[in-house]
């Protein structure tokens, strides 16, 4: 039983991220501010505020439409996962300051009342999904290097 959803998990993950990942970059599209207000809170000009949010907004969409079609699978894999650790990242050091802004993150903006906890939050989110990501990788690739080996032994 546990095994049959894991299976499941795994096949629809890469679908799941690119949904969220799509779901990110349309909520960016649309309401561009609070993200680009995060950076600003840091001391950042609007005007690479503005460049940096416009370039991850381009980068979840193509991402997420990658990953919905399995487009360059392994690269995407890649990508996905080192945008979601710069993520973290940004999470991280923004959970380090005194009084943390925003972060402009799709979903985080009102779970709690504390922008550290949200920080924080996001960080465990985020974590689960690199975890998932790269279960996805394993098991997608080691499949793949499983047949390959066979079929050179036939």
């Amino acid at each position: 039983m546990i095994n049959k959803f894991l299976a499941l998990l795994l096949k629809a993950a890469p679908t799941l991220v690119g949904i969220l990942l799509l779901y990110a970059g349309i909520y960016k599209i649309l309401f561009p501010s609070e993200a680009t207000y995060a950076l600003e809170a840091l001391s950042m000009s609007y005007g690479l505020a503005a460049m940096i949010i416009a370039t991850v907004t381009i980068l979840e969409l193509y991402l997420g439409v990658c990953l919905i079609c399995k487009i360059c699978f392994r690269f995407t894999l890649i990508a996905a996962s080192s945008l979601f650790f710069g993520f973290t990242l940004f999470l991280w050091y923004l959970s380090t300051l005194a009084d943390p802004p925003g972060c402009g993150c799709l979903g985080l903006e009102t779970v709690f009342e504390s922008t550290r906890a949200n920080a924080v939050f996001g960080i465990l989110r985020n974590c689960v999904i690199l975890w998932v990501l790269k279960a996805v990788y394993q098991d997608h690739f080691r499949s793949l290097a499983g047949l390959e080996s066979s079929q050179s032994h036939s």
